[in-house]
């Protein structure tokens, strides 16, 4: 019998994740269903500069969230990860941390400038949408550190805000951003403010941010927030935000770890902080994997 000379189909194989960098330079893993391939013009950085380029990117969408994905159970999901999260060994420890650096500034407050108004979260990543035949659950990374996010809110909120309210004097120094949002919630359930930002946000994972009193924002805004007086929490931030953002001395910085990332810029930072890891966290040891709060006790001249 002659062969034939059709190819034999290869069977579907597992898609295979993707490291995708997207206008903003944050680079994430995903699978192909959820980035579209566009043609953009852009400057060669060479010694040809004045000549265009032509590249090919991936510019990333919005997460998928599994289709029949309800916000109702979402949120039940969420409220699973948070009880795991703050029954955790981890969260324990850095809630003594935090504590403490809060007792600090409250002893500081009356004779100096108010040392944290705020929390900026970079690179959250999305706790409703997932990979397909992915090597790792992102969504389950997510929702663990969406809980530290709100558990670290909380601890501000109850210890902090109220002395914020007592002492008008102090309201007088805070940021405007933070001063409204201040204003904005004094006759409700007062929240310290936060803003949440990350490309791959999709309508879901606002809902589920903004029902926790966070505000979601779009790039850039996130980083315009960012000033000597926020708490920043980069999970998922890269190098060259880093970079952008560091330079304005934050006063707490959750992530990292930024040793030995060969950037002058980051360097500089950590020498002006001291610094504590975080114990692993057993339920999802990549959440927090090495992370590091980094307190800037003085910035040097």
């Amino acid at each position: 019998m002659p062969h034939s000379s059709r190819k034999k189909r290869n069977p579907v194989s597992a898609q295979k994740r993707l490291e995708v960098t997207d206008d903003d330079g944050w680079t994430h893993v995903t699978s192909g269903s959820n980035v579209r391939r566009v043609v953009r013009t852009t400057k060669a950085r060479s010694d040809r500069e004045a000549n265009m380029v032509d590249e090919t990117e991936l510019v990333l969408s919005p997460a998928e969230a599994p289709a029949r994905l309800t916000f109702e159970e979402l949120e039940a999901q969420y409220r699973g990860y948070k009880e795991r999260w703050v029954q955790s060994e981890t969260w324990q420890k850095l809630r003594v941390e935090l504590d403490q650096r809060i007792h600090d500034q409250e002893t500081e407050t009356l004779s100096q400038d108010l040392n944290v108004d705020g929390i900026v979260c970079i690179g959250l990543g999305s706790p409703s949408g997932f990979l397909r035949d992915g090597w790792v659950d992102r969504r389950a990374v997510s929702l663990y550190q969406l809980a530290a996010l709100e558990t670290i809110k909380d601890v501000f909120t109850s210890s902090f805000l109220p002395l914020l309210k007592k002492h008008t004097d102090i309201q007088l120094r805070l940021s405007p951003p933070s001063l409204h949002l201040l204003c904005k919630g004094a006759n409700r359930s007062s929240s310290f403010p936060i803003y949440a930002q990350d490309p791959v946000f999709n309508n879901l994972d606002r809902e589920l941010l903004e029902s926790l009193g966070m505000t979601v924002v779009n790039t850039p805004v996130g980083f315009e927030r960012v000033t000597s007086k926020t708490l920043l929490f980069c999970p998922g931030a890269e190098r060259k935000h880093l970079d952008m953002l560091l330079p304005s001395n934050p006063k707490l910085v959750l992530g990292g770890p930024l040793e030995n990332t060969e950037s002058s810029i980051i360097q500089a930072y950590v020498e002006k902080t001291d610094s504590s890891i975080l114990v692993s966290f057993s339920a999802q040891e990549h959440a927090f994997w090495k992370m590091r709060l980094y307190h800037l006790a003085q910035v040097k001249a």
